[in-house]
């Protein structure tokens, strides 16, 4: 044979061989492109800790459209309230469809496990960080009428001369507003006494009522109060001063011991749901909260600070969160049933 046939040949043999092998490898990579950029295919839940129209729930459905938009399938918002925001969570965690996510409050994602360690998933492992949505600082609101002064010093003076002498309200065992006021009795060495209710519009009933004394509340509802002149404001739990109630100190401020805290929601997905995926969804709700108001579902004007962060941001908020309340929770001895 010629040796330009021969050459020929063999040019036409590892072309063969070199398209075999391409398409041998079209599957794995068909797979991998899917596994990148093929997500969803179908629709995905969105699971609400909370009841509609409440909390979180207006921006959960203002974010839906943006989602849909973005990622070529609808984002159905399920409202899924219950153990507050335990239920929610725990469908999550359990979730093994690809295709559901989650907006819960900070306490399913932290403490839940160490109030009950017969829960059943692990804050600290089942969840992978897509999120974090919006923060709220508590505002300390106190009954007028209750001990001399206006001020957190007046409360804390009276506390401190007359043991037992006042209550104060949360919204539960283990939640944030009993946790924080128990971790600032501590820092000051004054015995208040909890009374749990279970929300804060009973509480705060109460309170203006004068059958409690003082309680962390939200800042929509302490500055109406507050405004109507039913309840004093003596501090805020935030890492600067509200515009709805400017002057309202830091706890931080009064005390440098006491850290900023918040109440706050964040966007969740079971473990096993790929990192890239859940950067791509936390950039189109961080374009989304800073690009349209319905987005923000008026959060933003109830004293609320709408956040839209990357995965690693909600992640450091939990851990530090968990840390910090775990470590209360721990010297309390508390125990929940949910």
């Amino acid at each position: 044979m010629h040796p330009k046939t021969q050459g020929s040949h063999a040019r036409m043999a590892i072309s063969r061989r070199q398209a075999l092998a391409s398409l041998c490898a079209m599957p794995m990579m068909a797979k991998s492109a899917s596994a990148q950029i093929g997500w969803p295919t179908q629709a995905v839940r969105v699971l609400l800790g909370q009841p509609a129209g409440s909390g979180s729930d207006p921006m959960a459905r203002g974010l839906a459209p943006h989602l849909a938009a973005a990622f070529g399938q609808p984002f159905i918002v399920e409202n899924m309230p219950g153990g507050g925001g335990i239920t929610a969570a725990a469908a999550v965690a359990r979730a093994t469809d690809d295709h559901t996510i989650g907006i819960v409050l900070g306490g399913p994602t932290t403490t839940a496990k160490a109030l009950n360690p017969a829960l059943a998933y692990d804050p600290a492992t089942d969840f992978r960080p897509i999120s974090l949505l919006n923060r709220s600082p508590f505002v300390l609101t106190v009954h007028p009428g209750s001990f001399a002064g206006k001020q957190f010093a007046d409360v804390i003076d009276h506390a401190r001369a007359h043991p037992g002498s006042l209550s104060y309200a949360s919204i539960g065992p283990g939640t944030v507003t009993h946790l924080a006021m128990e971790e600032l009795k501590a820092q000051l060495g004054v015995d208040i006494v909890h009374v749990p209710y279970r929300g804060f519009p009973q509480a705060t009933l109460d309170l203006v009522a004068g059958r409690c004394q003082l309680m962390f509340n939200i800042a929509a509802a302490a500055s109406e109060h507050v405004a109507a002149g039913r309840l004093l404001a003596v501090a805020q739990t935030g890492s600067t001063r509200l515009t709805a109630l400017p002057d309202v100190p830091t706890l931080h401020d009064l005390n440098p011991k006491f850290e900023p805290f918040f109440g706050w929601s964040g966007m969740i997905a079971p473990a096993s749901f790929p990192e890239s995926r859940a950067e791509r969804l936390a950039k189109v709700v961080r374009d989304a909260l800073a690009s349209d108001p319905n987005a923000r579902g008026g959060l933003d004007r109830a004293g609320s600070e709408v956040m839209g962060t990357d995965p690693a941001e909600l992640q450091s908020l939990r851990d530090k969160e968990a840390t910090r309340w775990i470590e209360v929770i721990t010297r309390l001895g508390l125990r929940s049933a949910e």
